[in-house]
């Protein structure tokens, strides 16, 4: 490839010292060259920031040393940081190792789309354990990418998203108030009023430590006493829903009316008559038939 489009690897750490220079080592070996990485530090109180410090000092990377405002605040400032310097951008966790064409794959296909949209990326990875031995396959798109998924559940993982100007724009203008999730809001907004790439192929390593924000890759005991904790016992859904009336505030004049029709079933305030449409809604929510099922019921109850 030519290379001719910058790309910034937006990576945000925290007390990431065990894994961190794997990884480090696995971005600075892309086959694509033409590439920048900024790392924000989230006030980590291990030696991450003296390793960061060692490549800064190398010229590899650009070191953001900052307070700890936890990983979706620290990832918008990474971005934010580097919006100006870039093309097309991909957001990178601490303890991952990445294969070497993942960059180059992910331009590739955006290169092929119009830039005049937000254009996300993402790919399957593999599950791996502390050591990176490979466990299993993620399967992240069985029903495929849809504006109604997107609002209730998110597919695309931080891990392997890539995106054009377009969507950092729109990330970084719509700020971080009400978002749950730094790859779901990214998820969101080009599902809504953008494009969204899907890569079958694994690009990612993706190493469960015990230590992950996310659930996935937990067995199903341990998932299902985190929904728990979750769900009945957490603000979970309330935050879903506040996340999807600030989409609605910022983009609505820019969907399509089909996209207007289906976030217009949702709201802040309970609506038995937007609950029911949601329950007999023709189109699938989630991906798998049981989280389907549980999300037509709490749709029912007025909890989503």
């Amino acid at each position: 490839m030519e290379n001719s489009k910058k790309v910034i690897i937006c990576m945000s750490t925290y007390n990431g010292e065990k894994f961190l220079r794997q990884q480090m080592e696995s971005l600075l070996n892309q086959t694509y060259k033409n590439i920048e990485i900024y790392v924000r530090d989230d006030g980590s109180k291990d030696n991450t920031p003296k390793i960061l410090k060692e490549y800064e000092d190398q010229g590899k990377i650009h070191f953001i040393k900052g307070k700890n405002v936890g990983v979706v605040q620290s990832f918008y400032e990474c971005l934010t940081e580097a919006y100006n310097n870039g093309d097309i951008f991909a957001y990178c966790d601490q303890d991952d190792k990445w294969h070497e064409n993942k960059i180059e794959k992910a331009v590739k296909a955006i290169e092929k789309e119009k830039q005049d949209i937000p254009i996300l990326y993402f790919s399957e990875f593999n599950y791996c354990d502390e050591n990176l031995n490979f466990l299993n396959k993620s399967n992240l798109n069985i029903k495929g990418a849809s504006f109604q998924n997107s609002l209730v559940e998110c597919i695309s993982f931080g891990i392997s998203e890539v995106f054009n100007k377009k969507l950092a724009q729109k990330i970084i203008d719509s700020g971080t108030e009400k978002v749950c999730f730094h790859d779901w809001w990214a998820y969101m907004i080009s599902a809504g009023i953008g494009k969204v790439l899907y890569d079958n192929d694994a690009t990612v390593e993706y190493r469960r430590t015990g230590s992950n924000v996310s659930p996935s890759g937990k067995t199903n005991i341990q998932l299902q006493i985190y929904r728990i904790k979750k769900f009945l016992l957490g603000k979970y859904f309330k935050n879903i829903r506040e996340q999807i009336n600030k989409y609605n505030i910022l983009f609505y004049k820019e969907l399509s009316n089909e996209n207007k029709k289906i976030i217009n079933m949702f709201s802040l305030k309970y609506s038995f008559i937007k609950s029911l449409k949601k329950f007999f809604y023709t189109k699938r929510f989630r991906q798998k038939i049981t989280d389907e099922v549980m999300c037509r019921v709490l749709f029912l109850f007025g909890r989503l």
